[in-house]
């Protein structure tokens, strides 16, 4: 008997420190750089986001786009501005890239 009553205190306390572990992380707030408004400056660009396939480590970024935000792993990656003119430019990572944000100056 006493050892049933130590096995479910013990797996009593196991849930709850799994419970109580699990509510910080489902409380996080989004990186804000993953959001493409981020990026738009007040409306000087307009910018979309696009995830990329699994175990993709490179990006051709077309000429006509302004800029782009690769993040790879934990990493966020940000083409020059002076990159737009030069045409297309491929950019390869150590780590699988996770999504794009692209881009444009706005037509205003």
């Amino acid at each position: 008997m006493a050892r049933l009553r130590l096995t479910l205190t013990a797996a009593a306390l196991a849930g709850v420190a799994l419970f109580a572990s699990a509510g910080p992380a489902a409380a996080c707030k989004p990186d804000p750089r993953d959001d493409p408004a981020t990026w738009e400056y007040g409306g000087v660009y307009d910018c979309s986001k696009a995830t990329v396939g699994h175990g993709v480590r490179t990006y051709t970024k077309p000429s006509p786009v302004a800029f782009v935000v690769i993040k790879t792993g934990k990493t966020y990656f940000v083409s020059d501005l002076g990159d737009a003119n030069e045409g297309d430019r491929t950019y390869t990572f150590d780590k699988n890239v996770r999504f794009v944000i692209t881009c444009n100056f706005t037509d205003a």
